[in-house]
């Protein structure tokens, strides 16, 4: 052989292996097969091979010729024992001769691999294999002499840094990752495609930047253009380009010292710019290059942009792109925008059926269509703050891997047999050591073995079912992985122009299995028929409802019912709880179903202005709405307008600008919409509030969004907009009967107009004047709150039943409503002579859980009239049991008699209940 510094370091270890190769096999010679082999070994450090690089640019099928190589190196015959050394054959020192032959024509130093590939194409035998497998050696050569370029071989290390060192690193290659079929298919963005592919054909400044929010699909936009290049469906300039995606995190990490990181970027720019191949560099979240003065990579790059020597593709956001970019007018001058918008409903469900077949295989999960349709949907008004397709995909994605790891894991059925037949095998070999002890355990054990014999009997079915239906289920995954490896090889056949196999895999192979895949399909489906299921493989629309609950916070029988029967009948459901105000729940109830049936403008929220008395039920009907829409009466966010008085008020809801203490904090009113985007909105007493809060409120009202300190557009379309107000209520008192008249409407309709802006008035969807209350009302606002209490019970565990007389019920209404506070006063009337009373008998045991209590009314005279001796009427709550504990309701303190000591002493006390 040789000797050994004639050779590179590479080359020397490729003999080295071929040398091991020979003595593996036990065979007696070193050929020029061992040598070939030597080339396809896969590199310790797992990179690609050198040869595999050269097949992969003339796209040839790798795996095929390894397969053919180590074919022919078996049958080499083999020496026993095996020689003491391998010497190398007459073949190989030919190959050997021609290699320094090749050296010296192309003037290297050094033989390197390239050389010895070259001489290994001389040979006969090699030149057969490469026939035996299609593969033109000229066009190995081709692309051997491409990726060496004019690189001289004037050290032994000179081939141990490929030319795209720095790009193996540091950047990732899309065109090779579409060659492979490993990047999801692009639906739609053909005009972002073209428009991107137009400014890289331009002479000079071809560098695209494409601008657009976070998850609309960008980067898709690349990985578009790479399967277009590796399918040629690309302008001639660009054909045969490769396309890599530099990963500035890679290029960042580990740079210790001060000039690492430009070292670095120099080298991969140095690369693209002498590279015989035309390469294009995509440079994702594009900004991060820019930085302080000298130190900015982007001044790096601003040289070889100018020249027109490099194609950078960028990507950044609006926000990004404005604060950031565009600062630098030479960097920014150099890259031509590409506004990327948001797709369209339509759009997206047409991305989701794309990708659907690549969800289904990695989660190994049948998805419906409807799926697809409910994904779009929901994402598009439940989650404002995220960007189609990314949060459609986001709830597609998310609804299959719970269901695989459902479908994964033992169904509840089967594992709770299981456990329960776990603890009675523990309870069995205890019960067996003291089996002798008495009677009692040898009965106890009796029983228990055979119940364990009842639950084995039982668990035996459930087993089979369940291993059977996930056998079904795991072949018709592994058929539909099948199924997108050979999609992949017709793909990859078609691009090499390799008729013959793409023929008998689209015609032969394919369309086997699809009738396999459907054969499978069928007998799931006629398991599942049979009997009821214990596996879910499939992903439905109230599965993606379940997601976008569990994301949101909607219940879920919000997301997956018909509103349509609810919606219909929203004024009964309203008026169940809120009395004596149909006109108002009307209006609501309008403007509610205008807003659900799509005819209003679905960026401007549902808005009310709630005029009237206090306690009419303004901040109540607010309630009822939250719980009527969002099925949680806890779903309001209120806001108090007497604290908004202030001009710097707006800081509290809005959060403060940049630069003030508390900036991060966000505001009031932007965190709670951030968090709960779907809510009723209440602005108590929206009157008392600063005029600049009302400025602020414009906005929501009229476009559904909202800016916060930070610069946060925070979206409120989803929110129902309710304000309350006191004005004119002098003018509702001094009418007569409680139906408000339109002369009365008139005047407090006046008063509103001459407090509120036009603008302001304008923008709210409708403005309600609330009715009085009358005495039939209250009668029925009555039977609620006593209801109310009932389910406050049950709330705290506790199971008391309220039997009130109708005397007491008059009395309540009697006495719980006046002119000024509406039915305000009620809730303190129960509580004074209902609830206070009853937890006197409860902790003197009169009255004991689940038992029911009895209100009457106990005669008196009327309140506010006669002597102060007359006993007044009230309610008396009677018991159920006698009384354990001396306690007397009437006990009075004398003052008089007590000391003045005594009497200081409870000079402070003070009623806790006076109206």
């Amino acid at each position: 052989m040789n000797d050994e510094t004639q050779f590179t370091e590479k080359a020397l270890n490729v003999l080295t292996i071929a040398q091991k190769l020979a003595e593996d096999h036990q065979h007696p010679q070193l050929q020029p097969i061992h040598l070939l082999a030597a080339f396809i070994a896969t590199p310790e450090d797992g990179s690609v091979s050198y040869l595999q690089n050269l097949f992969d640019q003339a796209r040839y099928d790798y795996d095929l010729f390894k397969k053919s190589v180590n074919k022919h190196l078996v049958r080499i015959a083999q020496q026993h024992p095996a020689p003491q050394q391998v010497t190398p054959s007459y073949a190989l020192g030919q190959v050997l001769q021609d290699a320094a032959k090749i050296q010296k024509q192309q003037k290297d130093s050094f033989i390197a691999q390239d050389h010895l590939l070259f001489a290994l194409f001389k040979d006969s035998s090699i030149k057969q294999i490469f026939k035996d497998v299609q593969v033109d050696v000229e066009s190995i050569k081709q692309q051997a002499l491409k990726l060496r370029g004019n690189q001289k071989i004037d050290s032994r290390n000179a081939d141990t840094n490929t030319p795209l060192e720095y790009l193996s690193k540091y950047a990732i290659d899309m065109t090779e990752q579409a060659r492979q079929g490993k990047l999801d298919p692009v639906i739609g963005r053909e005009e972002e495609i073209r428009s991107t592919i137009r400014v890289l054909a331009r002479r000079i400044k071809s560098n695209p930047c494409l601008i657009g929010e976070p998850g609309i699909g960008k980067t898709s936009i690349i990985e578009g253009i790479a399967s277009r290049i590796v399918d040629n469906d690309v302008p001639t300039i660009l054909q045969g380009c490769r396309l890599f995606s530099l990963d500035l995190a890679s290029l960042t990490a580990g740079a210790k010292y001060k000039g690492d990181f430009e070292e670095r970027l120099k080298g991969v720019l140095k690369e693209v710019e002498t590279s015989t191949q035309l390469i294009i560099l995509f440079i994702d979240e594009i900004h991060m290059l820019m930085g302080n003065g000298k130190d900015d990579a982007a001044n790096i790059l601003k040289p070889a942009l100018s020249r027109g020597h490099l194609k950078v593709i960028g990507a950044t956001t609006n926000n990004e792109y404005r604060s950031i970019v565009e600062k630098d007018g030479a960097f920014e001058r150099r890259f031509q925008k590409i506004e990327v918008s948001e797709p369209t409903l339509r759009q997206t469900v047409a991305i989701l059926r794309g990708l659907q077949q690549k969800y289904e295989i990695h989660h190994g999960v049948r998805i419906l269509d409807s799926a697809l349709v409910t994904a779009a949907q929901l994402a598009k008004r439940y989650l404002p703050y995220r960007r189609l397709p990314d949060s459609a995909l986001d709830l597609v994605d998310i609804s299959c891997a719970g269901v695989a790891v459902a479908r994964d894991s033992k169904p509840e059925e089967l594992d709770s047999k299981e456990r329960q037949l776990q603890l009675i095998e523990v309870e069995i070999k205890a019960l067996e050591r003291d089996k002798d002890a008495d009677n009692t355990t040898k009965d106890r054990l009796q029983k228990v073995k055979q119940l364990e014999a009842s639950l084995k009997e039982e668990l035996e079915p459930l087993r089979q079912r369940y291993s059977q239906e996930r056998q079904g289920h795991e072949k018709l995954t592994s058929a539909k992985k099948k199924l997108e490896e050979l999609e992949n090889k017709a793909i990859d056949a078609e691009r090499r122009y390799d008729n013959a196999t793409a023929a008998d895999l689209r015609y032969f192979a394919i369309p086997d299995i699809k009738k396999q895949i459907e054969h499978l399909e069928n007998e799931v489906a006629e398991e599942q028929q049979r009997s009821q299921s214990m596996i879910s493989n499939v992903v439905d629309s109230d599965t993606i409802g379940e997601t976008a609950a569990r994301l949101t916070g909607i219940p879920v029988k919000k997301l997956t019912e018909s509103e349509n029967e609810k919606l219909i009948h929203m004024e009964r459901d309203l008026s169940s709880e809120v009395v004596g105000q149909t006109e108002a729940v009307k209006a609501v109830s309008n403007a509610v179903r205008l807003s659900r049936s799509g005819l209003s403008n679905p960026r401007q929220p549902a808005s009310f202005l709630f005029l009237g008395l206090s306690g009419s039920g303004k901040t109540e009907l607010a309630k009822t709405i939250a719980g009527f829409l969002f099925n949680d009466k806890d779903m309001m966010i209120r806001v108090d307008c007497s604290e908004l008085s202030e001009k710097y008020s707006v800081s509290k809801l809005l959060g403060t600008t940049a630069g003030y203490v508390g900036f991060e904090e966000g505001g009031f009113l932007t965190n709670q919409l951030q968090y709960k985007p779907y809510s009723v909105l209440l602005f108590d007493e929206v009157e008392k509030a600063h005029p600049d809060v009302l400025t602020i409120m414009l906005q929501m009202l009229d476009d559904g969004r909202v800016t916060s300190g930070q610069g946060k557009t925070i979206d409120c379309s989803n929110c129902i907009i309710i304000m309350t107000s006191n004005l004119g209520a002098e003018y509702i008192i001094g009418q007569e009967g409680s139906k408000i008249q339109d002369s009365t409407k008139t005047n407090v309709m006046n008063v509103v107009k001459s407090h509120f802006r036009p603008e302001f008035l304008n923008r709210i969807s409708s403005i309600v004047v609330f009715n009085k209350l009358s005495r039939k009302a209250i009668h029925k606002i009555v039977d609620i709150r006593l209801k109310e209490i009932e389910e406050r019970f049950e709330m705290n565990d506790k199971h008391y039943h309220l039997e009130v007389s109708k005397e007491a019920k008059d009395f309540l209404a009697r006495y719980g409503y006046s002119e000024d506070l509406g039915a305000r006063p009620l809730n303190r009337l129960i509580q004074n002579e209902i609830l206070n009373k009853m937890a006197i008998k409860i902790l003197k045991n009169e009255i004991r859980d689940k038992e029911t209590v009895r209100v009457i009314l106990k005669e008196g005279k009327e309140r506010g009239t006669g002597n102060n001796e007359d006993e007044e009427e009230s309610l008396e709550v009677l018991p159920n049991h006698a009384s354990e504990y001396a306690y007397d309701e009437d006990m009075d303190i004398d003052y008089e008699n007590s000391s003045s000591d005594n009497i200081d002493e409870y000079e402070h006390v003070t009623s806790a209940n006076v109206d």
